[in-house]
């Protein structure tokens, strides 16, 4: 690739040696021509690696080992609730401006009220402030010492500071939420995740134009953003001719995608890329996915009962399944998803007990890799429960129904090792 290599890379024999190459390269941090924050310590074998396997985020055979955050101590100007796509309210603290690791920094969320509350945080107050992965501004406590008595605590506003709708904490949730269903703050920030690189790829939807979209009143949902021509776009701050045009060419080239990339661009609680990626694989289409039980939503890998409650929730609402009809309307093609082809495509797989050789998640991964699916109950459509060590009540239902039972070593055999 005509890359130059890193020339501090190791090869080490014991976790004693990774602890003094960590200890020595901290040292250096400061000396480096580069920013780093870490160093990353790696299984150095090829077939290990493989064996190991990963999850949808990172490897299971490397490990990132961070080195401590820099840390600056500043005095908190303001705390303010910051609405999010979802209404959630964050209080966020406004802080002296102070350099943090060669950065500057204003803002730091405080997360919820619960952290408020628990770290005793005011406005007033000096705090000690890092950059967690020395990257997010994050309150690590309270300078108690530097207290004058003139500080004063911070209470969640009983209304939206945005759109003046009640504000309610559910049971069971640390979240303040904003209830307003036509509340701008919310409807701004779903706009920028709708456009959003992850999602449906937007470029040009920036922040102050998404701001002129709500506050003049041209977009009220997502599926609007379809339905803006050239000549209203034109019109607004900072745009003309060419910039509408070319924010026109990126919408019409958005309706072309993936269904991975409209489920995240929807914006379903608890959906982040894997899953949708999961879901997408599982269900093949969005029709199926929309009509689908919560029983059939905890079937896909690492969906559990309240991510199923979410997802279900989310399309049983009739302002949402409106939503999705207009972006449909407007041309939005999701690409259905083909079910993997292979040796096990069509054959229904239970899991029960512990296996030796690979994890559950690793399991599932493989036998969807191969065109089967998981379920998460034994019924008579079942082809294959798996049986492992310390099997549960699952092995006895297979049983009672006739189901066929394969122990782990022929399970492996069955996926080809």
């Amino acid at each position: 690739w005509g890359l130059r290599p890193v020339p501090r890379t190791r090869v080490l024999d014991s976790l004693d040696a990774a602890g003094g190459f960590y200890a020595d390269l901290e040292r250096e941090r400061d000396s480096l021509p580069y920013e780093i924050d870490g160093i990353v310590v790696k299984v150095n074998d090829l077939g290990l690696q493989r064996r190991l396997g990963e999850i949808s985020r990172a490897p299971r055979w490397a490990v990132a080992w961070k080195f401590k955050p820099r840390q600056a101590t500043t005095r908190i100007v303001n705390i303010v609730p910051s609405v999010g796509r979802t209404g959630v309210l964050t209080p966020v603290a406004e802080l002296e401006p102070v350099q943090v690791g060669g950065v500057t920094v204003r803002n730091a969320s405080l997360h919820n009220m619960d952290e408020v509350e628990r770290k005793d945080v005011r406005v007033g107050d000096t705090v000690l402030l890092e950059r967690a992965g020395d990257v997010i501004p994050y309150v690590v406590k309270v300078v108690t010492e530097r207290r004058t008595g003139r500080e004063k605590r911070f209470r969640m506003p009983p209304a939206c500071p945005v759109c003046g709708a009640k504000v309610v904490r559910a049971e069971g949730e640390v979240a303040y939420r904003c209830i307003g269903l036509a509340c701008p703050a919310k409807l701004k920030q779903q706009l920028r995740f709708f456009g959003a690189r992850g999602a449906m790829d937007v470029e040009g939807l920036g922040e102050k134009l998404v701001d002129q979209l709500v506050d003049r009143g041209l977009v009220r949902d997502v599926a609007d953003l379809y339905h803006l021509d050239a000549e209203t776009l034109a019109a607004l701050e900072r745009m003309g001719k060419k910039s509408a045009a070319n924010l026109r060419a990126q919408l019409e080239r958005s309706k072309q995608t993936t269904l991975p990339r409209l489920l995240v661009a929807l914006g379903i609680r608890q959906v982040g890329e894997a899953t949708a990626k999961a879901l997408a694989e599982h269900f093949g289409t969005l029709e199926r996915l929309m009509d689908a039980t919560e029983e059939e939503l905890q079937e896909v890998r690492d969906v559990g009962p309240e991510v199923a409650a979410s997802i279900r929730g989310f399309f049983a609402e009739k302002q949402n399944r409106k939503v999705i009809q207009k972006l449909l309307a407007a041309g939005v093609r999701p690409a259905a998803v083909a079910r993997p082809k292979g040796p096990l495509a069509g054959k229904k797989f239970v899991l029960t007990g512990t296996l030796e050789t690979m994890t559950r998640p690793e399991a599932q991964r493989r036998i969807e890799a191969l065109g089967g699916r998981v379920q998460s109950s034994v019924s008579k459509e079942t082809d294959y429960v798996v049986v492992g060590v310390d099997p549960g009540s699952k092995l006895a239902k297979a049983k009672a129904l006739g189901v066929r039972t394969v122990e782990e070593k022929a399970f492996v055999k069955l996926l080809g090792d």
